[in-house]
């Protein structure tokens, strides 16, 4: 039987909407590559293939924002990949140096996305795989889900449409959900895009909320959830739990 949970989306900044959350049991999300839109680019670099006087990156400022929403055995789950064309193969690793040098958060875990069915490369290996960071505010941090045996390597072929050019499988923030969260927990993903990871709340009775800069999504978003849109202050003022 399932509970009743809501899954909330709000168009907007997540660096500017963030701060009016708390009572976060975790994230789950994939930031925008850097090359998608200039509205997603900061300061004078870039890309991620190397610091240019140490900007303030979009990824970066983020996690700088959730370290306070986030509850203490909370997690964030941040899937990054890489492009060859942008000589960043690397890129994931200097996010997450950055990230654990701007702030208090600890890379506990590490994931990797196994895609069984990725875009072909000429002259280059085809690029197959993408990393999930998993991040806490404790060095030693017990995942909710009970595991005896498991793997670190995931296999989730890429999924197409949706509205989106860049959608991640609906199993990928399942499996990740399940293993931050209880049901009736909070759950962000602050660039939420087709709306995947609420979907994924919605079946697993979580709370979902998310936040996409792009107008374009929130249509395609509300289709594959059976909630309605709801504002800001419907869901800004959470409090943590006594």
């Amino acid at each position: 039987m399932h509970m009743t949970t809501e899954q909330k989306w709000i168009i907007g900044d997540c660096i500017e909407l963030m701060g009016s959350l708390n009572n976060i049991q975790m994230i789950v999300t994939s930031p925008p590559y850097f090359n998608s839109a200039k509205k997603y680019q900061r300061g004078t670099g870039v890309h991620y293939s190397k610091d240019v006087g140490e900007p303030l990156y979009l990824t970066v400022e983020m996690m700088e924002k959730a370290y306070p929403i986030i509850k203490q055995d909370g997690f964030v789950f941040l899937n990054l990949g890489f492009s060859y064309a942008e000589t960043g193969v690397l890129r994931p690793f200097y996010i997450v140096q950055e990230i654990q040098k701007r702030t208090n958060w600890f890379c506990v875990d590490t994931i990797i996305w196994h895609k069984n069915n990725p875009i072909p490369i000429k002259e280059r290996l085809t690029n197959a795989f993408e990393y999930i960071f998993v991040f806490a505010k404790h060095p030693i941090s017990a995942y909710k889900k009970k595991i005896t045996y498991e793997h670190n390597v995931w296999d989730f072929p890429v999924q197409r449409g949706n509205g989106h050019s860049a959608v991640f499988p609906l199993e990928l923030p399942k499996k990740c959900i399940e293993l931050g969260s209880l049901c009736g927990d909070f759950v962000l993903d602050p660039f939420a895009g087709s709306g995947t990871t609420l979907k994924a709340c919605e079946i697993l009775d979580r709370n979902g909320i998310g936040i996409d800069i792009n107008p374009n999504y929130e249509y395609v978003a509300k289709k594959r959830l059976q909630t309605d849109n709801q504002k800001l202050e419907d869901w800004c003022s959470i409090k943590e739990s006594a």
